[in-house]
C-alpha cells in the first residue's frame, strides 16, 4: 500500500502540500524531487502526482492522473454522537472515519459530562485528515457540532436509526443513505428517549451494553451490511 498525503490545494495541473505534510514527505519519507507520490485533497478523488519543488514552506507537485476513490460508492452514512470525555471521543472519530462515515455531528445530550468547543473541534477534524489518509478514503469526514432539538430536522430525508439500550428488535435490511443517533456513556434520558423515538427506528446492538466507541463500530458496521 503506498503511503497517502493530505493535498491543501491544487490550481489548474498543480498540486500543493502545507508546511507539515512537506516535512513528513520530504523529512520523514525522503522523498525528493521527481518522485511520484500519492494525493487525496477530500474531493473524492485519488491523485498520482510528482515532486517539482520542495522548500520549508511546502512542496508542490504535477498531476500525472486522477482516480475516482472506489469508497465513494458506498452510501452516505451520518452518524449522531452525543459528546463524549476526550479519549473515548477521540477514539470513536477515528473509528468513524475508518469505516467511511461521511458526517459526524456532536450533540450535548443530558447524559453527556463533556462540551466540544472551537479548538477540539478542530483536533478532531484533524484526526479525521489522519484517518482518512491511513484507510485509503478520499474524502475526509467533516466533524461538526449540532443542537440536539435540531437532529430531527437535519434527518428528516434519510432513513434513522436510534441505537438504544432497551430496544427489542435488530435493524432489518433497507436501502439508501442513513444516520444512526448513539448517546453518551450513561446512555439516554427518559426525555431523549421519547424525543428520538419520534423520528427515529429504535434498533438493538444486542445484550451487552458497549461503550460509545464500541457503540459506534458495531452500529455502523451491522447497518452497512444491511444496506442493500
Amino acid at each position: 500500500m503506498d503511503e497517502r498525503f493530505y493535498i491543501s490545494k491544487i490550481s489548474g495541473e498543480t498540486a500543493t502540500f502545507d508546511a507539515g505534510e512537506a516535512n513528513h514527505i520530504s523529512k520523514v519519507r525522503r522523498k525528493s524531487v521527481g518522485d511520484e507520490i500519492k494525493g487525496f485533497n477530500g474531493d473524492g478523488y485519488d491523485y498520482t502526482l510528482k515532486i517539482e519543488a520542495i522548500s520549508k514552506s511546502g512542496i508542490t507537485a504535477q498531476i500525472l492522473s486522477k482516480q475516482k476513490n472506489q469508497a465513494m460508492d458506498e452510501p452516505n452514512i451520518t452518524v449522531y454522537l452525543a459528546m463524549l470525555k476526550n479519549d473515548a471521543l477521540t477514539t470513536a472519530i477515528d473509528y468513524l472515519a475508518e469505516l467511511n462515515v461521511r458526517n459526524v455531528k456532536l450533540f450535548k445530550a443530558d447524559f453527556s459530562i463533556a462540551n466540544v468547543d472551537e479548538k477540539k473541534l478542530e483536533k478532531l477534524n484533524a484526526i479525521s485528515v489522519q484517518a482518512s489518509k491511513q484507510c485509503e478514503r478520499a474524502d475526509i469526514m467533516k466533524v461538526s457540532v449540532i443542537k440536539k432539538t435540531d437532529i430531527k430536522k437535519d434527518c428528516a430525508k434519510i432513513t434513522t436509526f436510534f441505537a438504544y439500550e432497551n430496544a427489542t428488535e435488530p435493524p432489518t435490511s433497507f436501502s439508501g443513505d442513513f444516520a444512526i443517533i448513539i448517546g453518551a456513556e450513561g446512555g439516554f434520558s427518559t426525555d431523549e428517549v421519547q424525543y428520538f423515538s419520534g423520528f427515529a427506528k429504535q434498533v438493538s446492538l444486542g445484550k451487552t451494553i458497549m461503550r460509545a466507541p464500541v457503540a459506534c463500530v458495531s452500529a455502523v458496521s451491522s447497518l452497512k451490511i444491511l444496506n442493500q
